[in-house]
């Protein structure tokens, strides 16, 4: 395989790349790959509708389409015809689950070629570690295989950051971020909600209470974000550091990664949050629950995290955290 060799044989291109806003934001790195290395292609992204509003400007792309879920035979069918319209030469599966397996089945008779794990596609992903790497490693390893990247792939660990400065412009447009809302101040961002789809596994209420007293010792602000799920912390927190700011729900996806940028600190149970904030190079600390977790799977990726795993959440003690948080702010 050529290093940084271009496709020029192939017009269109597919890519499907679902999932929470976290590993989405992780797929941009091997959608960046696909884009230079299909330089000419015309690149069509599926992804799920709650994700318009922060892939619709991404410069990697030329389409977006979120509208691939048929409901009904109807629809089923006439989603056929489009995919047969579409005239796909490539699709790259960035998810690998029975979703796109159906999708696949639907390019009917005749398939493009394809990257991923389903049977009988033209290139795939037979790695049988695949799951227990961090989804940065596995995609990377996924394009590797189909001449994407350096000749002798990347070692474990070490597969490239994706990029956000293509947000730049987005943040300043943003109406719910640092333009609205003026942080002239050090501050330290806490995302107490768990991950999206184990919402359970968050660091308890009282845990963050201390860390944000804790923050505030340290000379920083703390502020709270979240979705609605974190609701009920954000007034629990803010119940008992009244000196605390709530953005819960405040922010929209270019207002957060904005704020994220200027924070000083990024603290948090695994979750989009710390994710993003590890990719945008912030000081971050993320508390895993390692119930069922995979540390080296699960643990965000960036210049300046440090996570932090113990077999019962109780036994990671909040001079921990911040002996933690003081080695990657230093």
């Amino acid at each position: 395989m050529k290093q940084n060799a271009v496709r020029s044989d192939i017009d269109r291109v597919l890519i499907i790349a679902l999932g929470s806003m976290g590993d989405i934001v992780l797929s941009l790195a091997a959608i960046e790959a696909i884009r230079n290395y299909h330089r000419e292609a015309h690149i069509v992204l599926f992804t799920q509708p709650g994700l318009k509003r922060f892939l619709t400007p991404c410069p990697f792309i030329d389409e977006l389409v979120t509208n691939w879920e048929p409901h009904g035979t109807g629809e089923a069918l006439n989603n056929i015809g489009q995919m047969q319209s579409a005239n796909f030469d490539m699709v790259y599966d960035l998810v690998g689950n029975e979703v796109t397996a159906a999708i696949f089945k639907r390019f009917w008779p005749k398939k493009p070629k394809w990257s991923g794990v389903v049977p009988n596609c033209s290139h795939p992903h037979i790695d049988r570690m695949r799951q227990k790497l961090h989804l940065l490693d596995r995609h990377a390893e996924q394009l590797w295989l189909c001449g994407i990247g350096p000749a002798q792939g990347y070692s474990v660990g070490a597969s490239p950051l994706p990029k956000l400065n293509w947000c730049e412009d987005e943040i300043e447009k943003s109406e719910f971020g640092p333009r609205s809302i003026k942080l002239d101040f050090p501050y330290a961002i806490i995302a107490p909600e768990g991950p999206a789809d184990e919402p359970h596994k968050a660091w308890p209420i009282g845990r963050y209470i201390e860390l944000a007293k804790a923050v505030l010792e340290m000379g920083l602000k703390p502020i709270i974000v979240g979705g609605p799920q974190a609701f009920s912390m954000g007034n629990g927190i803010r119940g008992s550091v009244p000196e605390a700011l709530d953005l819960v729900t405040r922010l929209d996806v270019f207002g957060l990664i904005g704020i994220m940028k200027g924070a000083s600190l990024i603290l948090g149970s695994n979750s989009d949050y710390t994710t993003i904030g590890g990719v945008l190079g912030a000081p971050v600390v993320s508390i895993i629950n390692p119930v069922g977790a995979n540390i080296k799977t699960l643990a965000p990726r960036g210049p300046l995290t440090v996570s932090l795993v113990a077999r019962d959440f109780k036994d990671i003690r909040i001079d921990q955290v911040m002996a933690a948080a003081r080695a990657v702010m230093d």
